[in-house]
């Protein structure tokens, strides 16, 4: 799978990188991994910086009405999203609006800022 991620119980805290090329199969399957690992209300890190991806509007729009479901399922925890330059960025804007996650989500130019943004918010509900 091009999504290459690890869910830290201990630290509550998912991390995720994007490496080659996806599509919205491949992001579906990480988040359905991360809903049956319990880690909805972890603090998560999506580094798309240095893959690519074969979804268009309407794939972000799905992602999107996905991610608001996931919302009525538990409190998720705090996202931060490193977008590949370009194009991702907005990519990654429309997916934060859609999904309805009302100032719990944020997109940085690096996984360093991302990490440190993480590091100040809460490691979410137990």
């Amino acid at each position: 799978m091009p999504i290459e991620y690890t869910i830290d119980h201990e630290k509550r805290l998912v991390h995720a990188r994007v490496l080659g090329v996806i599509t919205l199969k491949d992001i579906e399957h990480f988040t359905d991994a991360v809903v049956a690992q319990e880690a909805l209300t972890y603090r998560k890190l999506f580094d798309g910086s240095q893959g690519d991806g074969t979804y268009d509007d309407k794939d972000v729009m799905m992602l999107g009405a996905r991610a608001a479901a996931y919302a009525t399922l538990a409190r998720r925890g705090p996202l931060a999203l490193v977008p590949r330059p370009g194009v991702g960025a907005e990519l990654a804007k429309r997916y934060i609006n859609l999904g309805k996650f009302e100032g719990q989500a944020r997109i940085f130019d690096t996984s360093d800022e991302a990490l440190t943004w993480l590091d100040t918010e809460s490691k979410g509900e137990p």
